[in-house]
């Protein structure tokens, strides 16, 4: 804290609570106090210098709205406003929804499938959504529970002008499932989660994946994958890709054919 301000009234609330301790038998010992000064510095600035442009594959480049960028032709360039929610495209778990979303469309586009259609379960700035308006699909729906998430994910697409052709929605990923039913089905769905909300939901999630559709599942801890592959496999899903990246596993899974 700065020099001074506010040192002798924290300094009396722990002398108190020292002393409510003693009535009660306990014997915290000494206290001992270290006075520290720390340079004021301009914290909001020092984070927007950390973050450049990524270059997530040859033809998708994230970057912050301050940035600039020389887009070459054909190359998409999404524009983020983080603040305070997760997926800017540094991080491998992102970096790699973000491949699995141009894998999908050049699937597409190979084999003359229906629309593509998208499902992002826990949206963030809406990075992955974004990506999949401008890379053509039809269909593009993402949710969190965080309303400061849906607030950025939102403002962000009016920023790459998408907003128009996207829907974000704030909800649970348990509320989602029973406001949509098991008629709801993507081609993609996307599930940047904690392990243990991908184990709870694996039920859950695949029922959003029609037929011939794709999971790309991440957010997780490489001690962590083994115990969230082996779910999804009873459920009848393999692996079709896979990376691990920063101590982060990361993949994309298709249905069995029965």
């Amino acid at each position: 804290m700065p020099a001074r301000r506010g040192t002798e009234k924290t300094l009396r609330s722990v002398r108190a609570f020292r002393d409510i301790l003693c009535e009660l038998g306990l014997a915290p010992g000494p206290i001992r106090v270290r006075r520290k000064i720390i340079q004021v510095k301009d914290w909001a600035r020092a984070w927007r210098n950390s973050f450049e442009p990524v270059r997530v594959s040859p033809t998708l480049v994230v970057k912050p709205t301050w940035a600039k960028w020389p887009a070459r032709e054909g190359q998409v360039v999404i524009e983020i406003d983080p603040t305070l929610a997760f997926g800017t495209g540094h991080h491998p778990t992102t970096a790699f929804c973000l491949r699995m979303v141009e894998r999908a469309t050049a699937r597409s586009k190979a084999s003359m499938q229906e629309p593509l259609s998208m499902l992002d379960c826990g949206c963030g700035t809406g990075i992955l959504a974004i990506a999949a308006v401008r890379m053509g699909y039809a269909q593009v729906t993402g949710f969190d529970y965080d309303r400061q998430a849906v607030r950025v994910a939102r403002a962000n697409a009016r920023l790459n002008r998408v907003d128009r052709r996207m829907n974000i929605v704030k909800s649970t990923l348990e509320d989602f499932s029973l406001k949509s039913g098991s008629s709801a089905k993507f081609s993609l769905v996307t599930a940047n989660l904690a392990a243990d909300v991908l184990v709870c939901n694996a039920r859950r999630i695949v029922r959003f994946v029609r037929p011939g559709g794709m999971l790309a599942l991440a957010g997780v801890l490489d001690r962590d994958a083994r115990r969230v592959t082996a779910v999804f496999r009873r459920l009848g899903w393999r692996t079709v890709a896979r990376e691990s990246a920063g101590g982060w596993t990361s993949w994309a899974m298709r249905r069995e054919p029965k």
